[in-house]
C-alpha cells in the first residue's frame, strides 16, 4: 500500500465511479481497477460494492476511507510544515486557482484583484468560471484550490463554509403586462417555458421543490444565453438579480421577486479537507470573504444576507503578515 493507491481510492470513493476517477487521475481505467484489486487483496477486504451506475463503499470501505482522509491530510500538512520559508511575506507566493460561478464578475471584482496584487505581489490568482456542477468536480480532482458553490451536495472530502443566502428572481422580457407586476407567484412559473441549466444544477432541484405541473424546460448551460433568451420573450429564467444586472439596467429584461415561496440558495465556499490550504489559498479565501461581506453590507449586493456562524474560524481575521 502506498500514497498513490490511497489517493486513487479516495477519488473513487468520492466520485463513486472508476471511470470518472480514472479521468481525473489521468490514468486508464484498467490500471486504476488493478490498483484497487491489489489494495483489496492486501487488506483482505472488499472496499467497493459495484452498482449499475457506479460503485458504493462497503462498511469496511467507509471505515478505511475515514482513515485515509486522516493520512492524506497529515501527509499534506507535513509537507507544508517543513517547506522552507524566508519570511511570512515570501511565503505568500505561488499560484492559487479559484472556481467562481457564472458570472464570475460578481466575485472577482477589480477591488479584490487590486487588494491581492498590492498586498501580495508574489501571489498569482487564477479565476475559473463555470456552473456549480463542473466547479465541484474540478475541486475534487485538485484542479481548483477553492470554489464558490451554490448549495453544494454533501461531500466526504470537501469542507463547506456558508457565506450568504441569496434570493432568486424571475428574469423575463419587459412586456407591458410584466412591467405592471411587482412580483410573480411561484405557482405561476409553470405557465411559461422555463430556461434552466441541465440537471443536476441546483436550480432544477429548486423548481422541482415547487411541484409545478406540466413544466416546459429549455435546457441551456450558459447564463448569458439564458438571459438573452429571456429577453426575447421565449421563456423565463431564474437567477439572482445581480447575475442579470447589466441586462436589467439596459432595460432588456426585468427581474421579478418570486413569492409564496421565496426561492433562494446558499452561497458557499468549499475546499478540500485532504489537501490543507496553502497560505496563499488562505489569503485569497479571506480576501473573497471580505469582498463579499463588503458588497452585502454596503448595499452593492442588496439581495444577499450574510451567514455568520458562531465560533467559525472562517470568519476570524487572518494572522498578521
Amino acid at each position: 500500500m502506498d500514497l498513490k493507491q490511497i489517493r486513487a481510492f479516495a477519488h473513487i470513493a468520492e466520485l463513486r465511479s472508476f471511470t470518472r476517477a480514472a479521468a481525473f487521475l489521468h490514468i486508464s481505467q484498467p490500471a486504476l481497477s488493478r490498483q484497487m484489486r491489489l489494495l483489496e487483496e492486501e487488506l483482505k477486504m472488499k472496499l467497493f460494492q459495484r452498482q449499475t451506475h457506479g460503485v458504493e463503499l462497503t462498511n469496511e470501505g467507509l471505515a478505511f476511507f475515514n482513515r485515509c482522509r486522516e493520512v492524506l491530510s497529515n501527509f499534506e500538512q507535513l509537507k507544508q510544515d517543513f517547506t522552507p520559508a524566508k519570511g511570512a511575506q515570501l511565503a505568500v507566493m505561488g499560484s492559487v486557482s479559484v472556481g467562481l460561478p457564472v458570472p464570475a464578475s460578481r466575485f472577482a471584482t477589480p477591488r479584490l484583484l487590486a487588494a491581492a496584487r498590492d498586498a501580495y505581489p508574489g501571489l498569482s490568482v487564477r479565476f475559473v468560471e463555470g456552473f456549480s456542477g463542473l466547479l465541484h468536480e474540478w475541486l475534487i480532482s485538485g484542479s481548483l484550490d477553492i470554489a464558490i458553490l451554490f448549495e453544494p451536495r454533501t461531500s466526504k472530502i470537501l469542507t463547506s463554509k456558508p457565506l450568504l443566502m441569496e434570493n432568486l428572481f424571475a428574469i423575463c422580457k419587459p412586456e407591458k403586462t410584466r412591467r405592471s407586476q411587482a412580483f410573480i407567484e411561484a405557482r405561476d412559473l409553470g405557465a411559461t417555458p422555463l430556461i434552466l441549466p441541465h440537471r443536476p444544477h441546483i436550480l432544477r432541484e429548486l423548481v422541482d421543490s415547487l411541484h409545478l405541473s406540466h413544466v416546459e424546460v429549455m435546457e441551456i448551460d450558459s447564463a448569458s444565453l439564458m438571459i438573452e433568451l429571456a429577453s426575447s420573450g421565449i421563456g423565463i429564467t431564474i437567477l439572482p438579480r445581480e447575475s442579470a444586472s447589466h441586462a436589467v439596467r439596459s432595460g432588456d429584461v426585468i427581474a421579478l421577486p418570486i413569492l409564496n415561496p421565496t426561492l433562494s440558495w446558499q452561497v458557499t465556499v468549499c475546499y478540500s479537507n485532504v489537501r490543507p490550504l496553502s497560505l496563499g489559498a488562505r489569503v485569497v479565501l479571506d480576501l473573497l470573504r471580505k469582498e463579499i461581506s463588503y458588497k452585502v453590507t454596503s448595499g452593492e449586493w442588496p439581495h444577499g444576507r450574510l451567514i455568520r456562524t458562531e465560533n467559525d474560524e472562517f470568519f476570524e481575521d487572518m494572522p498578521p503578515e
